[in-house]
């Protein structure tokens, strides 16, 4: 599993938001889809800020692809730093929110 991941963030309203934000690959129990428009990302038990919100635009059956590239980043490159996480056409991420 990478160390982290990395989500392409664009379309902001506040653009200082835009570019690419990590997450943490290591401590992820699991990635659902919440929403039409929203996917949560579930760091293990005892995480600080335990739960990412990913908002994207594309709909829920991009969500549904967004969500499966996002588990192909997590396992793609076992052993390495980096995996990048390549967003689906059709849809965008806008915001990612840890909680």
């Amino acid at each position: 599993m990478a160390k982290f991941i990395q989500i392409p963030v664009s379309g902001n309203s506040d653009a200082y938001k835009d570019g690419n934000q990590l997450l943490s690959g290591d401590s992820c129990a699991t990635v659902s889809v919440a929403s039409a428009t929203v996917i949560h990302y579930h760091f293990l038990a005892g995480t600080t800020g335990d739960l990412a919100t990913i908002t994207y635009t594309g709909g829920a059956t991009l969500g549904v692809k967004l969500r499966d590239a996002i588990n192909y980043a997590l396992t793609a490159n076992p052993g390495g730093i980096l995996a990048k996480v390549k967003i689906p056409a059709g849809a965008g991420v806008t915001a990612i929110a840890v909680s």
